[in-house]
């Protein structure tokens, strides 16, 4: 083949200039099912450009673990790149996941911001993955001011669990109303939350609820019993799929529940 020939194949097959659906931000593992790996399976039928926010080649409670967080300057400057290539014109949601610090939400925040000036329409969910019940904390404390502060403003609808909640709020949420906790934290843009994965009395069901700021709604679900991790990616992803299909939030969760119910059976 000529230069001029392979120069030619060269853009055709190694550029692929189409518009995206969907612009994902979150933790990238080599080998297992949580962070990206979660979400990306959920949106199959989209178009996805995945931004990871750190690479990891395997779950940190594995006896050996090599992580390599990404530069905040990186990040911007990677979704100004996309934008600038027109990848990011037709996009309808962005969904962020785990940050590893805080100037990495502080840099996205800064990022996307100029593409909801252009598109006020866009769809931002926000998976504010901090940590959990049975395992504490697991990224920079930093990382959850930021999040209310900067990221949670640019919100269409945010999804935490009890525990993310409560360390977002700062509620007690023992004493405190747990919708309340959670209308605290919508910004102008914020249209819904939704509180994943509580458990109600007795322990055989999940509760999960929507919460608007005109009242909120509690959705039963069968628990089934398991230390997997990943499972709140998986709904999270499920969650912004139905979304996109254009169902209510209050259907959106009751197919994120039955599809993360089906991951695990």
């Amino acid at each position: 083949m000529s230069e001029a020939g392979w120069s030619e194949g060269r853009e055709r097959w190694e550029l692929d200039r189409r518009p995206a659906d969907v612009l994902l931000i979150g933790s990238q593992v080599a080998f297992g099912s949580v962070g990206m790996n979660g979400v990306l399976p959920m949106l199959a039928d989209a178009r996805v450009v995945p931004l990871p926010t750190i690479v990891l080649a395997n779950l940190p409670h594995y006896p050996r673990v090599q992580a390599q967080p990404m530069p905040a300057q990186w990040l911007g400057d990677s979704i100004r790149d996309l934008d600038a290539l027109g990848v990011l014109d037709e996009i309808d949601s962005i969904c962020t996941g785990y940050f590893a610090s805080s100037d990495q939400v502080e840099a996205v925040a800064d990022a996307v911001q100029p593409l909801l000036d252009r598109r006020p329409g866009l769809r931002v969910q926000v998976d504010p993955t901090l940590g959990d019940s049975d395992v504490g904390l697991y990224t920079d404390p930093a990382v959850a001011p930021a999040l209310r502060d900067r990221l949670l403003k640019l919100a269409t609808g945010i999804v935490p669990n009890r525990f993310e909640l409560a360390l977002l709020s700062g509620a007690d949420l023992q004493q405190t109303d747990a919708a309340e906790a959670a209308r605290s934290l919508l910004g102008p843009r914020a249209q819904w939350a939704v509180i994943s994965g509580g458990a109600a009395s007795g322990d055989s069901t999940l509760v999960d609820v929507v919460v608007t700021r005109d009242g909120s709604e509690e959705f039963e679900h069968p628990l089934i019993p398991t230390t997997v991790k990943g499972t709140g990616d998986a709904f999270a992803g499920a969650l912004l799929a139905s979304l996109r299909r254009g169902a209510s939030v209050t259907d959106a969760v009751d197919h994120a529940a039955a599809a993360v119910r089906d991951l695990l059976a």
